[in-house]
């Protein structure tokens, strides 16, 4: 018999399998196109932040959510890359449009 805890259920897995097929798209030099983009929720508002201290995230407002429904304040999934130039940022999740960074 083992003592081997399992502390990612299959839902994560599946999710970690996603954005890592995400992360090898992103370092084979692919970018989310603009209908990527305009089906990405948008965050505003929006600020690097670490979850918890030692991951980084996102923290800001997001609007068009598939889950949450109407603008709320969030902090994301894990941040696996972000080109705030270009306006998209994927975390664990899901991929995201940025839009104004806070001030």
């Amino acid at each position: 018999m083992s003592d081997l805890e399992l502390h990612l259920s299959v839902d994560d897995a599946v999710r970690w399998e996603a954005a890592l097929a995400a992360f090898d798209q992103l370092t084979a030099g692919y970018a989310p196109d603009r209908h990527e983009l305009a089906a990405a929720p948008r965050l505003s508002h929006w600020r690097r932040t670490f979850v918890p201290a030692v991951e980084p995230a996102l923290y800001g407002r997001v609007d068009d959510h598939p889950y949450l429904p109407g603008p709320r304040l969030v902090v994301t999934s894990r941040l696996l890359a972000i080109d705030a130039t270009a306006g998209w940022a994927r975390c664990l999740s899901r991929l995201y449009r940025l839009a104004d960074p806070i001030a």
